[in-house]
């Protein structure tokens, strides 16, 4: 089994997995050495690790090399964290993605928000760049890599399970491989929207939910850590000084 086969066999498998995140290559080894079975990286640890904002601050090259760097010493499966692909137009995206692809990951997140404009962009936008990545993935013998297609409807939409059903299904038509929904914290709308989606659900961490056997319960299948890690080290080292030093 590839590994390809092993990132898409974890998302089909009767309960859920932890994936956590990194922001470089010493937390990805440790969370290989951990015994994870697939590693994440994460865009708001990469971008606060070099003393930016998240949200693209950081350059495509840079996140190619820190990359480069995992794809080398890291042999678990890779999923990358790449924003809104770094560009509104799907070609481009679509190429960085490929470039991201040759490196060796098996798995991207791509979100549908608009980084000029800090709004959603339109179903119709979105499922052009996801059919467009599909498409030149396929073109280039990296049809199996897992397209994670996230939406932020809980953080900007009126109506944010409305929005995210909607949206669930038009990415799933133009090729996405699951669904990634940050801010998704309900148990009750989690299990709704299992059950009326027919591709895997990814939620994440957050300051009011933090229980991954909860959300597999609702029938998540992917718990994501986010920058929870990258916090949680911060803080370490803080609290630890602070008992030295007292």
């Amino acid at each position: 089994m590839d590994k390809y086969q092993q990132f898409h066999q974890l998302h089909h498998q009767p309960t859920g997995f932890v994936l956590a995140n990194a922001w470089d290559l010493s937390s990805a080894q440790f969370i290989q050495a951990a015994g994870a079975k697939a590693l994440a990286t994460t865009s708001w640890g990469i971008a606060a690790s070099l003393s930016l904002v998240d949200g693209e601050n950081i350059s495509f090259q840079t996140q190619l090399a820190l990359v480069k760097s995992l794809t080398k010493h890291i042999h678990i499966p890779l999923t990358v964290d790449i924003e809104s692909g770094y560009s509104n137009d799907p070609q481009q995206i679509s190429q960085n993605v490929l470039a991201l692809a040759k490196l060796g990951i098996v798995g991207i997140n791509i979100e549908d928000s608009n980084k000029e404009t800090n709004a959603l962009r339109s179903i119709e936008q979105q499922c052009t760049i996801i059919s467009e990545i599909k498409k030149v993935l396929n073109e280039n013998g990296f049809g199996s890599l897992f397209i994670n297609a996230r939406t932020d409807t809980f953080f900007v939409s009126d109506r944010p399970f409305q929005a995210t059903l909607e949206r669930a299904k038009a990415y799933q038509n133009a090729g996405a491989d699951g669904l990634f929904v940050p801010g998704l914290t309900n148990i009750e709308q989690i299990t709704s929207l299992t059950n009326a989606i027919d591709m895997p659900l990814n939620v994440m961490a957050m300051s009011n939910f933090n229980s991954a056997k909860a959300a597999f319960a609702g029938g998540a299948k992917r718990f994501s850590l986010g920058n929870s890690l990258y916090d949680l080290v911060g803080n370490t080292i803080k609290s630890t000084l602070i008992q030295l030093e007292s």
